[in-house]
């Protein structure tokens, strides 16, 4: 097993990064990687007069996981329901509460400047054979086995918004995540068919774009938007699960927003090809997409990737 890293601040704060990553990879235990994503428009300033942001939530969680996950033993059943799952939810629950009491003081700060943090979490169990992922909010993780580019949880943003609120159906909602995984920023995806927002049929190669930039006349939110994280409220948000089984010449592709906005699917693959050179090549496109005005799928924020390969 080979784990390459690439991380990078945004063209748009490059003195702090807010993301984090964490590999833990102690002999004779299970494996853990997980990629952490601050929340950049929350901070606060504490009374001597230090100005808290996303990195710290970000390194903070990434700190107290690994202190929580770092002696797990390789042979852990990756089942539901069983020992890793148990371990890990129970590992983001303290985290939580951790970063809500210890950074955020409980409830004396507003919401909106509580210092919080998205994260996908990757376990290996039964010696390697099987992933278990976790995921708050929406970083990724991706299973790449037999050229086929497999995301592993779902994004908890603006689209899955729309569709616990009753506003696009599941189906609709796949749709439009597919056109907006395709699309290079230039090349407008070939798309036909309708998708119902709100109860009004609208035409889906106009459609899909609102869900890029927002569209305020049908209550739908820009792409900034999650639904779930880390150290805001007392209550750990419920994570999404998922379980992959681990074969030979597999790679599992974990990465931050600031990626997979930048990057279509169809590049994410292509770069997993060459797995021992795709967190550097997907990195520096990513970086490189972010500092382009004249595409429109540019997303200037923090880039950071691990790239596990089996």
């Amino acid at each position: 097993m080979i784990v390459h890293q690439y991380t990078h601040a945004s063209v748009e704060h490059p003195e702090r990064n807010e993301d984090a990553l964490l590999v833990l990879q102690n002999e004779g235990f299970a494996p853990v990687f997980a990629v952490i994503d601050g929340m950049g428009g929350h901070q606060h300033q504490l009374a001597s007069g230090q100005l808290l942001t996303g990195h710290d939530a970000s390194a903070f969680l990434a700190q107290a996981l690994g202190e929580q996950l770092g002696s797990v033993p390789a042979s852990i059943d990756g089942s539901p329901g069983g020992e890793a799952e148990k371990m890990v939810v129970e590992a983001i629950r303290v985290a939580n509460e951790r970063l809500y009491n210890d950074l955020n003081k409980g409830e004396n700060l507003p919401i909106s400047h509580r210092v919080g943090a998205v994260l996908t979490v990757g376990m290996l169990c039964e010696n390697g054979q099987r992933l278990l992922c976790v995921q708050v909010g929406d970083t990724r993780a991706y299973l790449y086995s037999d050229e086929e580019l497999i995301q592993l949880c779902y994004d908890e943003d603006n689209i899955e918004f729309m569709v616990s609120q009753g506003l696009l159906s599941a189906e609709d909602g796949a749709r439009v995540t597919t056109v907006l995984n395709s699309y290079d920023g230039i090349n407008p995806p070939k798309v036909d068919g309708n998708v119902v927002i709100n109860g009004q049929p609208f035409e889906l190669y106009i459609a899909w774009r609102w869900f890029i930039v927002g569209n305020s006349a049908l209550g739908i939110l820009p792409a900034n938007i999650v639904l779930n994280a880390l150290g805001i409220d007392p209550t750990s948000p419920a994570p999404q699960i998922s379980r992959s089984e681990i074969g030979p010449q597999d790679s599992v592709f974990f990465c931050s927003d600031g990626l997979y906005k930048n990057m279509s699917d169809d590049e994410i693959a292509s770069s997993l090809k060459s797995p021992y050179s795709a967190a550097e090549s997907l990195g520096e496109a990513a970086l490189k997409r972010s500092e382009d005005h004249n595409n429109q799928r540019r997303n200037p924020d923090d880039i950071s990737i691990l790239v596990v390969t089996f």
